[in-house]
């Protein structure tokens, strides 16, 4: 079985669609975040030398996940999650209608109840990545607001994905606050504390939506074991049904 679904993806039969964005120097990060800095330590340039490199940045640079330790006080870290919760069945909700800097809120996601399901992965899509790379990537995305999180516990799904680097709406001084620093904890809060994962800094979901089935994919999200961190970035990647 396994072996048939190596080669179904080999012969193109099933998507592979990489969800993850390129991790450079002077990539955009939370204002705040440390830097990320990629460098090497030694350089090859001959048979028989190696090049090694180092890398400093923040674990919530790029495309990453959040855990319950980023924000609930003595929350579980990776190396206390099984492989398999990094794991999820799920689809894309097209919410491209949403502007800049606007919540969305439980009427929102209500639209698409039936496809809200128990122990899914809900990747919330707003095109919002079109904006990487301008100021407005900084701090002006559409946001999950505090009835919207509220929503998705109820529904008990089990991750839940964004564009933006963060879940929650801009909060901080440096531009005009698109929410406040309350409900950025709560929305943090809520979700990860009722085992929902967060993946922020999310690519290519226009791509799983036009070109999945349904727009649903087997979704795969898995740090870097690192004992006592509270996330981490990952190579976030689906597998897919051709439409």
């Amino acid at each position: 079985m396994i072996e048939e679904l190596f080669d179904q993806m080999s012969k193109g039969n099933l998507l592979l669609i990489d969800m993850t964005y390129d991790m450079f120097n002077g990539m955009q990060t939370y204002i705040g975040d440390p830097p990320f800095k990629h460098e090497y330590f030694r350089k090859g340039n001959k048979y028989g030398e190696v090049t090694l490199s180092t890398v400093y940045m923040g674990l919530h640079s790029g495309t990453h996940i959040d855990l319950p330790l980023h924000f609930v006080p003595n929350g579980e870290s990776v190396e206390k999650f099984n492989i398999i919760q990094f794991i999820g069945y799920g689809n894309v909700l097209d919410l491209s209608y949403k502007k800049l800097g606007e919540p969305i809120s439980s009427n929102d996601l209500k639209k698409f109840d039936d496809r809200i399901k128990e122990n899914y992965v809900v990747m919330l899509y707003t095109g919002f990545s079109a904006t990487r790379g301008k100021e407005d990537f900084l701090y002006n995305w559409p946001y999950l607001d505090s009835n919207g999180a509220d929503y998705l516990v109820s529904k008990k799904i089990r991750a839940v994905g964004i564009e933006s680097m963060s879940i929650a709406g801009w909060a901080g001084k440096e531009y005009p606050p698109r929410t406040n620093w309350d409900e950025v904890v709560y929305v943090h809060h809520k979700l990860l504390s009722n085992d929902i994962i967060i993946l922020e800094s999310v690519n290519n979901m226009k791509k799983v939506l036009e070109e999945c089935k349904n727009g649903e994919a087997l979704f795969f999200y898995a740090p870097l074991k690192i004992v006592g961190a509270e996330g981490g970035p990952t190579r976030l990647f689906a597998i897919c049904e051709k439409r």
